[in-house]
This record gives structure tokens, C-alpha cells and sequence, in this order.
């Protein structure tokens, strides 16, 4: 399966993996974070993940293995605006991970045409809470590989994702700081056929973007399914 995440805080991260065939071990090729405080400030943002990181940018300040699986860290400064500053003053929009992890095949979701990506995605990120710039983001990194099949089945069930990727955050005294609001969209494709029957999936409202607001977008690709 592959999967692309990303969090906004508003926090983004993306990432995006594969499947290995008889399995669900993944590999996300772009998990990236995104931060909105609602004034400057220095936070360390700690990602703890049930599977192993490969690629990371930039470099995290820490990064060790546990029994569950990985955890790393990093030292930033977050603007309003979204722009990340490490501590040697290089700045960035986001921060970067992937690696290798198992997800459960989704079992709710859509069949979209190829010509129908683009809007479908601009309606349903919509519905999930993402903002223009957050679904641009989404939309030129996915929709074209939604358009590489002439039907493909679409998923947003982030709830076995959200449980296995978790993040914390703490303030430059390191005291724990927790999102006023945090929007976590996960997407899950795969080919399918015109006729491919599936159990449509609905969405609850997305949280009101108050303070200081997280959120995620991320993705996976798997094997065609009958």
C-alpha cells in the first residue's frame, strides 16, 4: 500500500506508501507537517510511529527506536504563516518523513473517474476541513496518481492511521502543548473498474479552525481491487 500523509499546525505532514503483495507493510514516501500557531513560537514536535522512518527532512533533533516501532523529534520555531525555522535558521514549510508501516485495507469509500479527480478531491478535502492552500497541496501531489487509472476507488478512513502515527508537542519550557484544533485526513487509492460496488463512505462536520490548529493530510496507494 502507499501512503502520503501531511500535518498542518496548523500542522502538515504527508506521506505515502506501498504494498507489499500478501500484506499491508507500507511505505510512505512523503509524511509531511505542517505548523499554525496563532503567535511565534518555539515548539518541539515529537512523532511517535508503530513502523521505522527511512528519509526525513530536515534531519530531526533526535530519533530512536522503540518496542513499538520509532520516535523522533525536532526543534522548531512556527510562525502563524505556517513557516518553520530550525535551530540554525534554515527555514522550511514543512517537516518531512517516511518509512514503513501496516495498515488495514479501508472498506468504505468511492469510485472515481479520471476526469472527475480533481473536483471530487476539491469537494471532499472541503468537507474534511482542509484550507485552499492545504488541498492544493494534497491535490497536485494525488490527483495525478488518481488519473493514472481510468477508475479508482477512494478512501478516507484515517482511523487506524491516526492510531499508529501520533504526534505531541511541547512548548520552549517543555510543558506540553495541545492543538485547540486538529484536522487529520488520510486518503487510501487503489485501481478499480467502472463497476466496482462499494460501501459509500459519509464525514463528520470538520472541527471549527480556533487557536492553535494541527492538521494532517496523508495518503496511501494498494493493489487494484475486484
Amino acid at each position: 500500500m502507499s501512503v502520503l500523509a501531511v500535518l498542518y499546525v496548523v500542522v502538515m505532514t504527508g506521506f505515502f506508501y506501498m504494498l507489499m503483495s500478501g500484506g499491508h507493510h507500507v511505505f510512505p514516501e512523503k509524511p509531511v507537517l505542517y505548523l499554525y500557531p496563532q503567535d511565534k513560537q518555539r515548539l518541539t514536535v515529537s512523532l511517535d510511529l508503530e513502523g521505522t522512518l527511512d528519509t526525513v527532512y530536515p534531519t530531526p533533533d533526535s530519533e530512536r527506536a522503540t518496542e513499538r516501532g520509532t520516535q523522533a523529534s525536532w526543534t522548531v520555531t512556527a510562525a502563524p504563516d505556517g513557516t518553520l525555522t530550525d535551530q540554525a535558521g534554515r527555514t522550511y514549510p514543512s517537516l518531512f518523513w517516511d518509512g514503513a508501516m501496516d495498515l488495514p485495507d479501508p472498506d468504505t469509500g468511492f469510485i472515481v473517474a479520471r476526469e472527475d479527480a480533481v473536483p471530487f478531491l476539491e469537494d471532499k478535502l472541503a468537507q474534511l476541513g482542509l484550507n485552499d492552500r492545504e488541498a492544493a497541496d494534497f491535490i497536485t501531489y494525488w490527483a495525478p496518481r488518481i488519473r493514472a487509472y481510468d477508475y479508482t476507488f477512494v478512501s478516507f478512513d484515517a482511523s487506524v492511521y491516526t492510531q499508529r502515527a501520533s504526534y505531541g508537542f511541547t512548548d520552549e519550557a517543555g510543558a506540553s502543548v495541545t492543538p485547540d484544533t486538529f484536522i487529520r485526513v488520510f486518503m487510501t487509492i487503489c485501481e478499480a473498474d467502472a463497476n466496482t460496488v462499494v460501501q459509500p463512505q459519509t464525514f463528520a462536520p470538520p472541527p471549527a479552525r480556533t487557536g492553535f490548529t494541527a492538521v494532517e493530510w496523508g495518503g496511501a496507494q494498494r493493489h487494484k481491487i475486484s
